[in-house]
């Protein structure tokens, strides 16, 4: 189904294969500002099915998936699926891309950025695998911008500390106030009863290999794109 390998793959016992590929520069813009042809060409080169995305507003909607490609563009930041062979995918410059996963082959992604996360994106989205009998188990998380990059306001940044804990604030290297949105999203995850959690690719503002927006006001994107496959 695929051609690039993924960034991380997970054999459950019931004949399941988990898999997650997080694109980079290397892999080409995946961003919806450009012609459909050419973005669903270039997911297509990498995962060879039709890739369900959305229109990503930073909010908490989630979006139930039934056929490969389906919702395409739609506006909403998660999306939901229990059938193999059909990708969800994300885009993101420096919010965090989510792949959530359940034993029995429950799939969700969810974009997380802290106005998403403030707003239940993550909780929305474990809530619906639940209501549809799958238990969130296991988490993907891929590159985002970490705190030493990440100078934050001080009022926004005291409301997320009084709902998360002050493990969410930190210090950029200059020595300012700044959010730790990886904690954020664990502390998220965990409260949704998350344990086992991945986290790849680092910081996007510091790697050459990532676009930003935060650091260079980049307009690309790089993507998680997730799915499952079953060997019987």
């Amino acid at each position: 189904m695929y051609h690039a390998e993924p960034s991380w793959s997970h054999k459950f016992a019931n004949h399941l294969t988990a898999n997650v590929l997080i694109t980079d520069k290397s892999h080409g813009d995946l961003s919806l500002s450009q012609p459909k042809k050419i973005l669903h060409q270039r997911q297509r080169s990498l995962v060879d099915a039709p890739w369900a995305y959305l229109e990503q507003i930073h909010g908490n909607s989630v979006i139930k998936i039934e056929s490969a490609g389906e919702f395409q563009g739609a506006k909403g930041d998660g999306l939901i699926t229990s059938k193999f062979e059909t990708p969800l995918s994300v885009q993101i410059a420096d919010c965090a891309p989510i792949a959530i996963f359940s034993r029995g082959g429950m799939l969700a992604v969810a974009h997380a950025g802290w106005k998403g996360i403030a707003s239940g994106v993550i909780d929305n989205t474990c809530s619906e695998m639940n209501n549809l009998g799958e238990s969130p188990s296991i988490a993907v998380v891929g590159p985002c911008i970490y705190p030493e990059n990440y100078e934050f306001g001080i009022n926004d940044l005291e409301f997320l500390q009084r709902i998360f804990g002050m493990s969410v604030r930190s210090e950029t290297r200059s020595g300012q106030p700044s959010l730790d949105l990886p904690e954020m999203v664990k502390i998220a995850l965990k409260r949704n009863g998350i344990n086992e959690i991945a986290f790849l690719g680092g910081c996007t503002a510091d790697s050459p290999q990532f676009w930003s927006h935060r650091a260079n006001k980049d307009t690309e994107r790089q993507g998680m794109v997730a799915w499952i496959e079953s060997t019987t």
